[in-house]
């Protein structure tokens, strides 16, 4: 088998990995470069992409998904192979979908002559990781990875076999224990409410935003929160359980916005695209409240434009892996090799034999 690193490693986003076996060529994931318009998507040829039989999503962050539309313009007309909860977060339609739970019921499939086993990451409801198998032939995806979590299931990746894994290492050499970011996070928050009464937190539409909900509800920053209409739906959803979360239920009240001066606002747009996420934070910064971002930023964004003008904080709430937690994993499988992903810090050859 060969895999073909067309975006993912060495920096953060365009995660797409095309892997060429002996009968199935398919890609894992599909994204787009946020705030590189000249060079955004992946590095594919039209023959690559016509060769294609599927694209299997590890969930549906615009990271991993954002080039879909382009891919099927540049001739794809495979299937488009996700959880049934990842293709109903895809914010456009796509051609040919197909359910994962469906086609490896129980987490164990198969895809034309490709032996498939599937997991939860914990990222978001939806994420999964994949491990594939042709022949005597086996590679390993951890999509965007994180154990430690308050809301989202994990299914450890423990004991698996692969001649190669793509591994999540978006936090790098950055050794912060899960534990001190989450008391960090809090401890910041009742600093700033103290001095500013509001707060604005914007999150993505699906993940982080619940997960930082939780650790608020179960630490000492008692204080009334709200959110979008986007963010409530998803609370709904958690609250109702199923297969994407953890038994526990998020017991903190969160009402919508309608201008409040005091107490925290979630609001479903990480880098405040829309016009409804900017009037929502023009409002809360004219009421002298200021944003926590505990994300990336997204460079020339309206995040990153507040940031450089001091009007919004940085601290993160930790959703995917550093260096020591890949380290970790790699000594609780058996891979003949590891590559490290979603981190700039760390490199590896386009294109690899094994």
């Amino acid at each position: 088998m060969e895999l073909i690193i067309a975006g993912g490693v060495g920096e953060h986003g365009r995660n797409a990995f095309l892997v060429g076996g002996r009968e199935v060529t398919f890609l894992v994931d599909c994204g787009k470069m946020a705030g590189m318009p000249q060079d955004p998507y992946p590095r594919l040829t039209e023959d690559q992409i016509g060769r294609m039989d599927a694209v299997f999503l590890t969930h549906s962050h615009g990271d991993h998904t954002g080039a879909l539309p382009w891919l099927f313009k540049k001739g794809f007309s495979g299937r488009v192979i996700a959880s049934r909860e990842t293709l109903t977060q895809l914010p456009f339609p796509v051609k040919r979908p197909l359910a994962l739970e469906g086609l490896c019921p129980m987490g164990k499939g198969h895809f034309q002559k490709l032996k498939l086993t599937w997991g939860r990451t914990g990222h978001c409801a939806g994420s999964v990781w994949y491990r594939f198998e042709e022949g005597d032939r086996a590679i390993l995806f951890s999509g965007d990875y994180i154990e430690e979590t308050k809301v989202y299931a994990c299914d450890p990746i423990r004991g698996q076999t692969a001649n190669l894994a793509i591994l999540d290492c978006a936090y790098g050499p950055d050794d912060r224990p899960y534990a001190l970011s989450c008391d960090r996070l809090i401890q910041r928050t009742e600093c700033l409410l103290s001095k500013h009464a509001l707060l604005l937190f914007p999150v993505p539409k699906y993940g982080r935003g619940l997960e930082i909900l939780a650790l608020f509800s179960a630490g000492r920053a008692q204080v009334s929160c709200f959110g979008d209409d986007l963010f409530l739906e998803n609370l709904a959803k958690q609250r109702e359980g199923g297969f994407w979360y953890k038994p526990a239920q998020i017991c903190r009240s969160v009402t919508p916005y309608n201008g409040e001066g005091e107490g925290i606002v979630f609001v479903s747009d990480p880098q405040l695209k829309s016009s409804c996420a900017r009037k929502i934070a023009d409002h809360i910064l004219s009421l002298g409240g200021i944003g926590v971002m505990t994300g990336s930023l997204e460079e020339g964004s309206f995040s990153e434009e507040l940031v450089n003008r001091g009007l919004m904080e940085e601290w993160r709430y930790p959703v995917h892996q550093n260096l020591g937690q890949y380290e970790r994993l790699v000594g609780q499988n058996r891979f003949s090799r590891a590559i490290p992903y979603h981190s700039e810090a760390i490199t590896s050859e386009q294109k690899i034999e094994f």
